[in-house]
């Protein structure tokens, strides 16, 4: 259970990964790569096919996120809403949800209406957790970002405890 932290399609890469190797799904991808996948986890949204403007279906800018308490999301920032920058046009495909939360996976931030998927996690894991945006943004050398300060946190506690089993 080595700590993970993914950022936009580290996200969407873990939710192709545990659609395979978890949930069994028959060809899971992203539209991205193979527009005709046979369970697409990861797709544009419905409303965005319409759209024809070049760039159009990006999301850009900063956006709310509506974190789960409890979760190691909400532990890490402090808060039950938090703001990040995104880019990025490709979301978890919510027809899915059910099956992945079945299965341990939890949304642990969403945007507030709930439509849209900002952050994973893995319910027995201790650190494994992902999200759709770009808190590298956020981040500076002498104030490091509240998920890169977790992940950080996670991995030593992984060391120690690997230290300490082979004594």
């Amino acid at each position: 259970k080595i700590p993970f932290f993914g950022i936009c399609l580290g996200l969407q890469c873990a939710v192709i990964e545990f659609g395979r190797n978890v949930l069994k799904l028959e060809d899971p991808n992203t539209t991205e790569i193979d527009k005709n996948c046979k369970s697409p986890v990861v797709c544009l949204l419905d409303d965005q096919y319409s759209i024809t403007d070049m760039g159009g279906t990006m999301r850009l800018g900063t956006y709310p996120c509506k974190l789960k308490e409890g979760s190691k999301a909400y532990s890490a920032y402090g808060a039950a809403v938090v703001h990040e920058r995104h880019r990025h046009r490709y979301e978890f495909n919510n027809k899915f949800k059910s099956q992945y939360e079945k299965h341990g996976m939890v949304f642990s931030g969403t945007s507030p209406d709930g439509n849209l998927v900002e952050a994973i996690e893995i319910a027995d894991h201790p650190w494994f957790l992902a999200v759709q945006s770009h808190p590298e943004f956020k981040s500076k050398p002498t104030s490091a970002h509240p998920l890169f300060q977790g992940f950080v946190k996670a991995c030593g506690i992984y060391l120690e405890n690997k230290v300490a089993s082979k004594k």
